[in-house]
Parts: structure tokens; C-alpha cells; sequence
């Protein structure tokens, strides 16, 4: 477990599993920014038995907080082959749990970590450009604008663009000075 001052980062537990799949299926959770979709709980289940939702290049971690109540995920996976870097996810799932700091905390925890126990020097963030609180999220965690990725995704029944975000290794706030004591 990643211990934080707010909040928790940690595996899912096999006991996680039905209400993590309310929390993920319930499209009224998926906000705007979400991208819409169905889950199969059958397959969800079959991940899990087979990974944990843990790999050596991809994996999600639950954000609860001090009373282990589950309110989100932080993601992260190969952003390209091509690339030395990882791409970060995040979510809150329960609208009236967003806003509170949860997911800030959350990203910077999350992000050191991968630093220190990944080789490499750059984690990246795609985000709607009109997602003003996850752009806010990410540049209260050191993360710098790069860019537009023009009409890089199929949302809400169009092709719109993606805006980039970058932190590098070096940039980083260490673990250490971040894990609760």
C-alpha cells in the first residue's frame, strides 16, 4: 500500500470485486470525460483472476481513503513502443467524491512511484481539452503542456482532440517526502 496523507493507494482484493463493478459499469459514474463503454463482468473477473489488475506494464490501483471506502483508480500502461514512457490514468468514481483533493494526492503518489520502481523518464497524460479539473490535477502535479493530438479520439460521437501533459523523472516530487508518516 502507498500510504498518502488523505489517501490510500492500493491492489484490489478479490473481496473488491462486485463493488468495483457497480462503481465501474454505472455509466452515471463516468462523468463527461470518461470514455463511455460496457463492462463484462465475466471478463473482469477473469482479468483479475489471471492478473490482479497488477502487470510489469500495466496496471490500476484503488484509491480509498483512511476507512478503506474504494472512491477511485489510478491507471498506467505503455504509451507507446516506441516511447521510454508510461501513460497515467485516473478517475473518481462517485461524482460527489470529485474535487477533494482525492485525485491530486492520488496522481503524485502514484507517479513517484512509478518512478522509482520503473526504468523510465517519462509519464504522460492525455485529458479532454475542455477537462478543466484534470488539467488543474495535473499541473498541481508538476506536469508541463506539450501539445494537441488532433482528433485523437472517437468521444461522444465525434472525433475530438486530445491535449498532452508530461512529467519527467527528474521533475517528480520524490516518494518519500510524500508518504504519510
Amino acid at each position: 500500500m502507498i500510504v498518502g496523507k488523505k489517501i490510500i493507494l492500493r491492489t484490489v482484493r478479490e473481496s473488491d470485486l462486485a463493488e468495483l463493478f457497480e462503481l465501474r459499469a454505472d455509466i452515471r459514474n463516468m462523468g463527461d470525460y470518461w470514455p463511455l463503454h460496457m463492462l463484462s463482468e465475466a471478463k473482469d473477473r477473469k482479468r483479475f483472476s489471471e492478473t490482479g489488475w497488477w502487470e510489469d506494464d500495466h496496471g490500476s490501483l484503488l484509491i480509498t481513503d483512511r476507512q478503506n471506502v474504494i472512491l477511485g483508480q489510478v491507471n498506467f500502461y505503455k504509451a507507446s513502443p516506441v516511447q521510454n514512457a508510461y501513460e497515467v490514468g485516473y478517475r473518481i468514481y462517485i461524482p460527489e467524491n470529485r474535487g477533494k483533493g482525492y485525485t491530486t494526492e492520488a496522481v503524485s503518489l502514484f507517479v513517484a512511484f512509478l518512478f522509482e520502481t520503473k526504468p523510465v523518464d517519462r509519464i504522460q497524460a492525455l485529458i479532454l481539452p475542455d477537462n478543466a479539473a484534470s488539467r488543474r490535477v495535473l499541473e498541481k502535479c508538476g506536469f508541463t503542456f506539450e501539445g494537441v493530438l488532433r482528433r485523437a479520439l472517437f468521444h461522444g460521437g465525434q472525433n475530438i482532440d486530445l491535449h498532452v501533459y508530461s512529467l519527467l523523472r527528474d521533475e517528480s516530487r520524490s516518494l518519500k517526502e510524500q508518504l504519510a508518516q
